[in-house]
């Protein structure tokens, strides 16, 4: 004789239920209480340090918007030098309109990372290490730009900001974790 599963009680039914409902309404309210702190901490702490952000965030957003992917290292007190030795030197004056130029498809340099010191865009075209978890960023649907940003924020103080190609999302690498879309439009021009 052939036994089934056991049947499950109406009552056990509503009662799993109820537990995921209150288990998908916690974590909307962890997510949301994570977005606030980044947010708070990326205002207060991190944008007011760096100089050209608006110009920055104004690339990041067009860019975004049209779906170009882009990679950009903004260097605090460790020297990013190495890595901008790895694409051509620019020490260009920052500008959205010179970083949207730069990831523009078809430039020679688009595929790589920028590189900013202070006001100053170093160096394009640059290669950058990459995180060593690459299970994680594929498991995740991260592509090379996501790892790479990881990577560099793993080894220097860099923050370095992400544009998907593929979703238009624009991220934040920062001490080893990435920091997603919330955080990165208005507040980074209210800054």
């Amino acid at each position: 004789m052939i036994h089934g599963p056991p049947l499950l009680s109406s009552q056990t039914c509503e009662l799993s239920q109820a537990l995921l409902a209150r288990v998908t309404k916690l974590r909307d309210t962890l997510d949301e209480v994570e977005k606030s702190l980044q947010e708070k901490h990326l205002s207060c702490c991190v944008f007011p340090l760096l100089q050209g952000v608006g110009s920055v965030a104004k690339a990041a957003q067009q860019l975004s918007t049209n779906r170009i992917g882009a990679l950009i290292a903004v260097e605090r007190e460790l020297s990013l030098e190495d890595y901008a030795k790895s694409g051509t030197l620019l020490n260009a004056q920052l500008s959205s309109s010179l970083l949207l130029s730069l990831f523009y498809p078809g430039n020679p340099l688009h595929d790589g990372a920028v590189i900013i010191r202070r006001d100053r865009i170093l160096a394009a075209g640059c290669i950058l290490p990459l995180s060593a978890n690459h299970a994680t960023f594929r498991a995740r649907g991260l592509g090379t730009r996501h790892r790479a940003a990881v990577g560099l924020s793993q080894v220097s103080d860099a923050i370095v900001f992400i544009v998907s190609e593929e979703t238009g999302k624009i991220s934040m690498a920062l001490g080893g974790q990435l920091f997603h879309e919330p955080l990165m439009g208005q507040r980074m021009e209210a800054v």
